[in-house]
């Protein structure tokens, strides 16, 4: 694919994320997503086959530059475990404020990607392209005591999944801070290596 072509798939995505954020999935078209662009629907379909597929996208690229934003509140000269400890509260913080900015919206505007469970998969690897550097660093410090890197990342995303917009706009934000708390505290403390 040529420049250009990233620049018109990205005009497009921009384009169609408006669009999406203030419309919904559901009551956005493809014909709404070419007129947002001014171009024509032949070819909108030229460089994505669906709505569906540019949502994807939208929602990965938004994914992207949160775990970006993430990593870049990390002091890298923090220990490992420290890293870690950061990782997952600034993560947390990030989902509160996203929580609090989605609270008055619509449920229509909640919506989440028709395609599921593969966008959900590429989310999780952008999660593990994150972790598991850290996890490592960690082991081959000493700080951190586990068998393998790739079971711990995948066990550590099952942990995290739980904070999503619905727990949390079903309790109390204090309770959600007490209980990301512990659930921080029970992984640190079962990854941190003991002195034997």
């Amino acid at each position: 694919m040529q420049n250009h072509d990233f620049e018109k798939k990205d005009h497009i995505k921009q384009a169609a994320r408006k669009l999406f954020f203030r419309f919904g999935f559901s009551k956005t078209s493809m014909s709404d997503i070419a007129k947002q662009c001014d171009l024509a629907k032949p070819t909108l379909y030229y460089y994505f086959k669906s709505k569906e597929e540019i949502f994807d996208e939208v929602v990965i690229d938004e994914a992207q530059m949160f775990m970006n934003e993430v990593e870049a509140q990390i002091p890298p000269n923090l220990p490992a475990d420290q890293r870690l400890a950061m990782f997952f509260t600034t993560i947390y913080e990030g989902k509160k404020q996203y929580a609090e900015k989605m609270a008055d919206l619509p449920d229509y505007l909640r919506e989440h990607s028709p395609h599921g469970h593969p966008i959900i998969l590429k989310m999780r690897d952008l999660f593990k392209q994150k972790v598991i550097p850290m996890l490592n660093s960690g082991k081959e410090a000493g700080v951190l005591r586990f068998e393998d890197a790739q079971n711990v990342a995948d066990t550590l995303i099952f942990m995290m999944e739980f904070l999503n917009l619905d727990w949390m706009r079903h309790f109390p934000m204090a309770h959600c801070d007490a209980v990301f708390q512990t659930m921080n505290d029970i992984i640190m403390n079962g990854l941190k290596r003991r002195n034997e």
